[in-house]
């Protein structure tokens, strides 16, 4: 028989055994350009700018907070934020607030809630991704964005101590390909994402003509807008990078304010709910190197508008 003082001294031995940080994988080639920590407090976003202020709790203890750099097209702004968040909520984290570039409130927001500048970290003010998360007193936000070349994200960790910040890791480098379209529902990306791409558009090349025909994507916008008329999209057009960037905005506008016709007279849209506009190849989905990658980048997308 094994002596109960010797059991409690081995019980008390494995309770005080470190317990292993939980690990955080993130994109391929990820580079660290900079990283402040420290004991202290910071802000954690509950919502978009309301015009004075980003809504936010204060929270304290040990903060982390890091820029990383992502080099090429291995990962894009919108696959690093689900594919962190997709992480956090395995662990146990749940979502407090996530919005894009217009529902965020733009400008505003991204100099309330960023703490990296450029070369350090790098944000679109029309094209970038956050989200905030919390887990018991451990908070996270993430901050994404893309430059033409390269995508950038920086991580703010909040924990009771600096065990509880996850270990990082970088995934295995491997061959670089377009990234994979979602395929949820259309009113499910515009609610969670905040944007999404609408699919079967067909141009014809260097036109603005929509070409004729039913286009399912048209048909589940005008449903999700039919459903409330307080509703509000921009259509936003995108073009590959062939060509001069004055000439590519002009199409991928023109390109845009044919889907707002189209879904106004076809599918009986409240031209109030609908505005269009153009960034030519600004904001790349994939390489220009590639036909595939040209492809996807020659869209439409539709952008939510309001908050809630």
């Amino acid at each position: 028989m094994i002596p109960i003082r010797r059991l409690l001294t081995s019980a008390l031995l494995v309770c005080a055994l470190p317990v292993a940080a939980w690990s955080l994988d993130l994109p391929a080639g990820a580079e660290l350009q900079a990283t402040h920590a420290g004991e202290g407090q910071a802000e954690i976003a509950l919502g978009r700018f309301d015009g004075e202020i980003v809504p936010s709790i204060t929270a304290v203890g040990y903060i982390e907070r890091q820029a990383w750099r992502s080099e090429g097209l291995a990962a894009r702004s919108y696959q690093i934020l689900t594919t962190i968040r997709d992480q956090l909520l395995q662990d146990g984290y749940q979502l407090v607030f996530q919005c894009q570039a217009v529902s965020c409130g733009g400008f505003d927001f991204r100099f309330q809630t960023g703490h990296f500048q450029a070369p350090d970290m790098f944000v679109d003010l029309g094209n970038y991704h956050f989200l905030s998360a919390r887990k018991g007193e451990s908070f996270v936000q993430l901050l994404v964005s893309q430059s033409a070349k390269d995508a950038f994200f920086e991580l703010t960790f909040v924990s009771p101590s600096k065990d509880d910040v996850p270990e990082l890791a970088t995934v295995a480098t491997g061959p670089t390909t377009p990234p994979p379209q979602s395929t949820d529902p259309l009113d499910l990306q515009l609610k969670t994402v905040g944007r999404v791409v609408l699919s079967g558009l067909t141009f014809a090349t260097g036109s603005s003509q929509l070409e004729e025909g039913e286009v399912p994507a048209l048909s589940d916008l005008a449903a999700f807008l039919a459903q409330s008329p307080d509703r509000r999209i921009v259509l936003v057009g995108h073009t590959d990078a062939e060509g001069s960037l004055e000439g590519n905005v002009a199409l991928s506008r023109k390109r845009a304010t044919s889907v707002m016709k189209r879904l106004i007279n076809q599918y009986g849209v409240d031209a109030s709910q609908l505005t269009a506009d153009g960034v030519g190849f600004l904001s790349p989905l994939a390489g220009n190197l590639t036909a595939e990658g040209r492809e996807l980048n020659r869209r439409v997308e539709a952008v939510l508008l309001n908050t809630n």
